[in-house]
């Protein structure tokens, strides 16, 4: 491959002004959706321990889960900006469109297109105290199958990996691989969040065998699977 193809490739995908422009009502009609959502966020499913961390943290949640996971963060983590790992692909600037709505900033890469940049740019968003969130099935899954790649942020930043889970009361799934949630507006959505210390997590020294017990876990408090 010449290098300028490789150049090409290693840029993300962008949608232009003129659509992002079309899509602000659709923007407008997302935010007042999920500020009418009535979080059931208690002491036993991780508020209080969620409250007492004073680091970054590297949040994993599923894929479907992401409908509500910006305005989460800024209810409750108030004192710290979230950055997202979104695909490169004509898919990820889609995605990368919803986040702006959430309130998360993108970081964009994947396994096959710049990851080695999009990780070290995650490195640095953590080391400047800031929270990140990642979805260990990925862009394409398969659905609740962590890739060991989500736990190598956690190792070398050293930054604990807080795990976040919705439940939903009432809600339509849409018919896609990873069955995406969406909550009705003013429906309420209990809330389950669990930090994983990170000397159970690397016990073994080993990506693979984190990138277990951190989709275990995350199963356990997930109660559609």
């Amino acid at each position: 491959m010449s290098p300028s193809a490789q150049g090409v490739g290693s840029i993300p995908y962008k949608q232009g002004f003129l659509f992002r422009l079309l899509l602000f009502p659709v923007g407008l009609v997302y935010r007042l959706w999920t500020r009418s959502i009535r979080f059931d966020y208690t002491i036993e499913n991780g508020l209080k321990e969620l409250s007492k961390s004073d680091t970054p943290l590297v949040f994993f949640l599923w894929h479907n889960r992401l409908y509500l996971a910006g305005e989460w963060h800024r209810r409750f983590r108030k004192k710290r900006t979230c950055y997202g790992l979104i695909s490169a692909s004509r898919d990820g600037a889609w995605l990368e469109t919803f986040y702006g709505w959430a309130g998360i900033l993108p970081v964009r890469g994947s396994q096959n297109r710049r990851s080695t940049q999009s990780v070290r740019e995650l490195i640095k968003v953590v080391r400047k105290g800031n929270d990140v969130g990642i979805t260990p099935d990925g862009s394409r899954g398969p659905i609740y199958e962590a890739k060991s790649g989500a736990t190598v942020l956690a190792r070398i930043t050293r930054a604990p990996v807080c795990l976040l889970a919705f439940e939903f009361s009432s809600h339509w799934k849409l018919k896609s691989w990873d069955r995406f949630v969406i909550p009705f507006p003013f429906s309420k959505v209990r809330v389950k969040t669990k930090i994983i210390a990170l000397d159970k997590l690397f016990a073994d020294d080993c990506d693979e065998k984190a990138t277990q017990i951190a989709q275990d876990e995350l199963l356990a408090i997930t109660t559609d699977h």
